[in-house]
């Protein structure tokens, strides 16, 4: 009875109770993409470097680590349940570092961007292997963050917005920023494990993104590429493919 009545006394104390209950499950729900990239990166070096013998750069480390947790907030902004979202960080942080950390063991390189123009032949090799390798765990990423995705309330339409305005403007001025994080992280093009572990993978990706989009050319025309052909039997003292007869 003195329970009810002291509550009765402070009307407004249920209120706050609830007002800080409330603000305190907002703070641990935007703690979630920090403690889940302490986690995944903790536990994706160890297994590159316990199980594949590469380790990043313990400097390097840092700008690595606040990059994907800058991308894993932005992730979290859009998604709308918190499992598929940890459920997509972790399948993407694996193949972005685990991955790389294999490629590198088994073929000398982490993954690239111009690793996309390889995929048939990768397939080829490795037969339905190659399905479960390349194709599943880039298809449940693609799935996962499709059906996480939120398109009602502010914070997620910016942060939606976010995901394809800043790679585009990225894209825009990729030359300046490739060129400016080669400066500050270096470049060794001869040996891109050098630059994995002096980066980190997420540093790596990015900058070789930038380094693709600003480098990329038009494929010649046809009369390019006959062009050029002519010069070179030209050159060999061999007639011209225009020539009648030459086949």
């Amino acid at each position: 009875m003195r329970l009810n009545s002291f509550a009765s006394d402070r009307p407004g104390l249920s209120g706050r109770a609830k007002r800080r209950r409330l603000n305190a499950q907002t703070v641990l729900r935007w703690l979630t993409p920090l403690a889940a990239s302490i986690a995944l990166y903790a536990a994706v070096y160890s297994v590159c470097r316990w199980v594949f013998d590469v380790q990043i750069v313990w400097e390097r480390m840092p700008y690595d680590f606040a990059l994907l947790t800058a991308i894993a907030y932005v992730l979290f902004a859009a998604s709308r349940r918190i499992w598929a979202y940890l459920l997509l960080l972790t399948v993407l942080v694996g193949v972005v570092y685990i991955g790389s950390a294999a490629k590198i063991a088994y073929l000398g390189r982490p993954i690239m961007p111009d690793d996309i123009y390889s995929v048939s032949a990768l397939f080829r090799i490795l037969g339905a292997w190659g399905w479960v390798i390349v194709a599943v765990p880039l298809g449940t990423i693609g799935a996962l963050f499709l059906f996480n995705l939120r398109l009602t309330g502010r914070l997620r339409k910016t942060a939606l917005s976010a995901l394809f305005i800043l790679p585009a403007g990225a894209a825009a001025e990729s030359p300046a920023l490739y060129h400016a994080m080669d400066q500050f992280w270096g470049n060794t093009p001869w040996d891109q494990r050098e630059n994995f572990i002096w980066r980190g993978a997420t540093v790596h990706l990015t900058q070789e993104l930038l380094r693709a989009v600003a480098t990329r050319q038009a494929p010649p025309k046809a009369d390019d590429v006959n062009a050029a052909i002519d010069r070179r039997r030209a050159a060999a003292g061999l007639p011209s493919m225009t020539d009648p007869g030459v086949q």
